[in-house]
């Protein structure tokens, strides 16, 4: 009886590791999911919530106003408030919540989204995503970066599009050269047009 309450206490402890181990990594993936960007091409308008759920609308409305808290209104007559979802697309663009966004910035301009929220301006093996924000004296513009669609959207530096073209001779070249391009948007994107397409960007 000696020799199998040690045994017994060993197999328990063991059990109990597992247990905890196989949680650990749920909850990680389930974390995970919770900022996957889902298909936006599988859908006109949807919103993505929380928990990662994606729910589908014919037509999603921004609503403001000057008494108004900004909003969408899916259909016509649903009301979704910015809190409560991560993501969203409508016929205009691919919007993504500051819950996800790397940045110390208060983004509470509601000019073209929902406050807060990034606007997705370019598509491809990066992203760029571009939110309005309040610098004291007027409204600015802050850029993030994606690499595909692995759900991490980090906040624009040079050393971190530097690190994400490296492997790209053409883009690190042209991110390289002293050729002054105002506004600095502009070198962002035509930089990431290069990487995602081989080729100069045409549009504005």
């Amino acid at each position: 009886m000696k020799t199998a309450l040690p045994a017994f206490a060993v197999l328990l402890c063991t059990v109990i590791m597992l247990n905890s181990c196989t949680v650990g990594k749920n909850s990680i993936a389930a974390q995970k999911a919770d900022i996957e960007t889902p298909n936006e091409s599988s859908a006109t308008c949807f919103i993505q919530l929380k928990d990662g759920t994606v729910k589908q609308f014919k037509t999603l409305k921004l609503v403001t106003g000057f008494i108004t808290t900004p909003h969408l209104l899916a259909d016509g007559k649903e009301v979704i408030n910015g809190k409560d979802i991560i993501a969203y697309q409508n016929n205009k663009h691919y919007a993504v919540s500051s819950k996800i966004l790397t940045s110390t910035k208060n983004g509470t301009v509601a000019a073209e989204t929902l406050p807060g929220f990034a606007v997705k301006v370019l598509s491809g093996k990066l992203n760029v995503y571009c939110r309005k924000y309040y610098n004291g004296t007027n409204t600015a513009e802050e850029y993030f970066l994606q690499h595909g669609n692995d759900g991490y959207i980090v906040s624009y530096t040079k050393a971190v599009l530097k690190s994400m073209i490296k492997e790209d001779a053409k883009a690190l070249e042209y991110f390289n050269s002293k050729a002054k391009i105002t506004p600095r948007s502009k070198k962002i994107l035509t930089v990431v047009e290069i990487y995602n397409n081989g080729q100069l960007m045409t549009k504005n």
